[in-house]
Parts: C-alpha cells; structure tokens; sequence
C-alpha cells in the first residue's frame, strides 16, 4: 500500500472534478451556443384568415399591399403584415441570425388590392420602391418587385424612390412611419 498525504487527497480529487465539470460545461455550452437549423422546407404559404403579423399582431387576410413572410432557422415561420413589418422585425439585432430566408410579394405580379399567394419572392433580391402613395395593411409600406424594370415602371405611374434589400434601414422605415402620422392615419 502506497503512502498518501491526507492533506493533499481533497485537492487532487477537487482538481479532477473540476477538470472533468469543466469540460462537460464547455462542451454542452458549445452545443447551446449553435441553433441547429430544423430539416424542414422552408416556402412560403398561403395567408389564411386567423394568421397574425408577428411584429404588429394584426389579423393578415384581406388588407392591400405586400406581406411578407420569414423561414426561420428552427423551422417556424413567421407572416407580416406589411413588407415594412417584416423589415421592423429584420433590424431588430437578434433577427437576422435567426432567419432562414425571408419571401416578399412581387408586387409586379400580382394585384395591389389582393396579392397573391403565388407571387412571393426572396426578400434579399428583391428591389424596394419607398415614399410611394399605396397603402399598405400598417399604411405607407414598401412595394417590393423582383426585377428593376418593374420598379421603374411602378414609379412612373405612382412615384418613389428605389432602393435594394441593403438599403433598407431604420431610417427608411421611420420615414414611413412618419409620413403615416403626416397623412393622419
């Protein structure tokens, strides 16, 4: 039989414990830090009559303009309004790394007064008219279009300034909010 200092029995135990908890910590904490992306489809889809806007909590169905809708990481889907909610929702700084891909309504393909379900686009390619006149489910809103030439075309008959996915700040979106309070809406 060997030995032993009793003294130094309660460090060495207390060192290994302390190596070996560590260890299992910084593993699990590796594993939480990471959101495992959810094998799901990610499309977007049809708007029906009890969806929510996720940002403003506002009944979807039957308001004009563009929605929007974001595929997120984990498999859930959230719906918008109004393009400039989903863009409410996109600056937020705990948003973006949430999001899978988000889809917009091409409005060069669809009805103003009724977009359809078919005429969504990725959000990040789309091009953006602002300060345009139509109104949106929330008011002034973003009209979105997959091609540039679809956006001029809609500026020269409503007006507006074109910007792309990019470009789209807070700034935009509180103008938009200012012009609403300005039309008195």
């Amino acid at each position: 039989m060997r030995d032993s200092n009793p003294a130094d029995a309660p460090r060495l135990t207390r060192r290994r414990f302390i190596l070996v908890v560590g260890g299992v910590s910084l593993a699990a904490l590796a594993g939480c830090g990471a959101e495992e992306e959810a094998d799901v489809a990610c499309s977007p889809q049809p708007i029906g009559d009890g969806d929510e806007c996720a940002v403003c909590g506002m009944f979807i169905a039957g308001f004009a303009g563009p929605k929007a809708q974001a595929c997120l990481r984990d498999g859930r889907l959230l719906k918008f309004c109004s393009t400039s909610d989903l863009f409410v929702w996109l600056l937020q700084p705990d948003s973006p790394p949430q999001l899978r891909q988000a889809y917009v309504h091409d409005m060069g393909q669809t009805a103003w007064d009724a977009p359809s379900d078919d005429a969504y686009i990725a959000a990040d390619t789309a091009v953006y008219v602002t300060e345009q006149p139509l109104m949106g489910a929330m008011g002034p809103t973003l009209a979105a279009f997959a091609s540039a030439a679809d956006a001029e075309a809609f500026m020269e008959e409503h007006g507006g300034h074109r910007l792309a996915f990019e470009e789209v700040d807070v700034a935009t979106i509180n103008q938009l909010a200012r012009s609403h309070i300005q039309r008195g809406m």
